[in-house]
């Protein structure tokens, strides 16, 4: 380290240093880069023995720490002698870290023998002659720490604001979206990745694994979102820095399928920096996350993204060799125990049989096999969903039929017998918190006794009286059904006329298929209890109206 008395030496070897940052507040024209040098060379003009020996800019990076390629490169360029005078416009070009500052000014710098001059704040290192003269640059130093401190303050509770008011506040738009040129807080669609995202979805309700998804992905040389946003985003960064061409991968294509963003929720706020002077982020607990629904136009439909998160939970595997899960992988179980059921091949006299049995009764345990034929079991399965799709078809093109007859029932089929029950209980209940009332005037219970019994009365009547509401909004949403709050009507219509059940099908369509027995399976589709509720209803008209619903069930 050199070392020399800066007020002897004749020849200044100067280097002009320059920051902004919008970070911690730089914003106004005269911190501009361009207004900084013209400030600094105008300086150097009027005051003799000052030689520019360089220049240092750091464009874009907070003073709130020294971790700046500009000021290090200067640093290592004093170390080596080729430097000697630092100049800035003013102390918080420098830094706004109150001790790091200090640090650099009271030790760094006078060790290394560097002359240390801030234009606007009157400051020369080689006029220092009083140790106290250094209070007021303290007291500064002191100032610009606090004022960037505040700063982040305004910026943090600003952002914040966006994202509850569903503005989109990263750097880069997610893969298949762009921001807005207009509003760069919107996301709009990017027609070409977008197509990617969809297909990815797609491929998932047909039972490709993630790394079948990736593996067609590569092998029809589709950019991943690296090199997509590389090629189309100017300035695009990240810390991720593949070796060479980077490609799809299983966590690319999961990323994909599990963010709620394709379907028009922004999820921000999961991670957040440590302090204004640390640039590590943690992660924001879930439950602190803004999430804003319909906040952009979405790419994936709601129910299609959260059919692929279910079936994202299920345990399903493919074959060494296959792209794809079998057709009812996952989503087959055993009646007596719950569990899975597993596939097995049986090889008889030449030909192969493919059978479904329960994996508790597999691994010995206490259950029965339940065997089934796969073959027949799709066959099973394709008969009860083509009578099924023909009974909501029938609905849907009944429905202003279904309508009229609802407004003449009094009554919502098995819902009525609950509302009686539920009435029962408030009379009791009721007739109970009088007869309290009478004890407790007789003396027969304590005060203690009497708020007891009277809080789980009235507990009880209120609670009643919910579920009284919730089955009248029930009934009310059924009365006056319509088939835009109805998506499974258009599921179980798109596979009308279909010979044969697919991957996508079970997927969009079934919840899980319960085998009871090689003659006896029970189907529970998606939005099941809605469906039968709507099912009922009909029937129950139907009943009470002394008429059949012609043509629907």
């Amino acid at each position: 380290m050199l070392l020399y008395d800066e007020r002897k030496s004749e020849k200044n070897m100067t280097a002009k240093y320059l920051r902004l940052s919008s970070e911690d507040g730089d914003k106004e024209e005269s911190n501009s880069i361009s207004n900084q040098r013209e400030l600094i060379e105008a300086y150097v003009r009027t005051h003799a023995g000052i030689n520019l020996a360089g220049e240092y800019v750091d464009d874009g990076y907070t003073g709130t720490n020294f971790d700046r390629p500009g000021f290090k490169r200067m640093i290592r360029d004093a170390q080596s002698g080729r430097i000697n005078c630092i100049i800035v416009k003013d102390l918080s070009r420098l830094g706004r870290d109150y001790i790091g500052m200090g640090r650099y000014m009271e030790r760094i710098f006078p060790m290394m023998g560097i002359r240390f001059i801030a234009i606007n704040d009157n400051y020369d290192s080689a006029e220092q002659e009083n140790p106290d003269d250094n209070t007021v640059v303290l007291f500064k130093n002191l100032l610009n720490d606090a004022y960037s401190r505040d700063i982040s303050i305004k910026i943090r509770t600003q952002l914040d604001v966006k994202r509850h008011n569903g503005e989109f506040v990263g750097g880069f738009a997610p893969f298949g979206y762009k921001k807005d040129e207009k509003d760069h807080n919107c996301l709009m669609i990017d027609e070409e990745a977008a197509k990617v995202v969809y297909d990815i979805f797609q491929w998932k309700l047909d039972g490709m694994s993630t790394q079948g998804i990736a593996d067609r992905l590569n092998d029809n040389k589709v950019k991943c979102p690296y090199e997509y946003k590389k090629a189309k985003e100017t300035g695009f960064y990240t810390g991720f820095k593949p070796h060479g061409h980077a490609k799809w991968g299983t966590v690319q294509v999961l990323r994909i399928l599990t963010n709620e963003i394709y379907a028009g929720t922004l999820v921000q706020g999961k991670r957040q920096k440590v302090n204004y002077k640390v640039k590590k982020l943690k992660n924001v607990e879930r439950h602190d996350w803004v999430r804003v629904e319909n906040a952009h136009k979405p790419i994936i439909p709601q129910e299609v993204f959260d059919t692929v998160q279910g079936i994202l939970k299920l345990d399903t595997r493919t074959s060494p060799k296959g792209s794809a899960v079998n057709l009812f992988s996952g989503i087959v179980h055993c009646a007596g125990c719950g569990n899975n059921m597993v596939r097995r091949k049986v090889t008889r006299n030449g030909r192969q049989y493919t059978y479904l049995h329960c994996s508790y009764y597999h691994k010995g345990f206490a259950c029965t096999s339940h065997l089934i034929s796969e073959k027949k079991l799709e066959e099973m399965v394709y008969e009860r969903i083509k009578k099924d799709i023909g009974i909501i078809n029938a609905i849907d093109e009944n429905i202003d039929y279904i309508k009229s007859v609802s407004k003449g029932c009094q009554k919502t089929g098995d819902d009525t017998d609950k509302l009686i029950f539920i009435k029962r209980e408030i009379k009791h209940y009721t007739m109970l918190l009088n007869k309290l009332n009478g004890d407790m005037e007789a003396g027969i219970v304590t005060n203690e006794e009497y708020a007891e019994f009277k809080k789980d009365f009235e507990s009880r009547i209120c609670e009643a009286e919910r579920s009284i509401e919730s089955i009248r909004r029930k009934q009310e949403k059924i009365v006056n059904m319509d088939t835009a709050d109805m998506p499974w009507i258009k599921y179980f219509k798109k596979y009308s006329g279909c010979m044969y059940i697919s991957r996508r099908m079970l997927m969009e369509l079934v919840e899980n298929i319960i085998v009871i027995d090689k003659n006896n399976i029970d189907i529970r589709y998606r939005y099941d209890d809605e469906i039968k509720s709507v099912i009922r209803h009909c029937a129950y008209c139907a009943k009470d109206r002394k008429k059949t619903l012609e043509g629907v069930l």
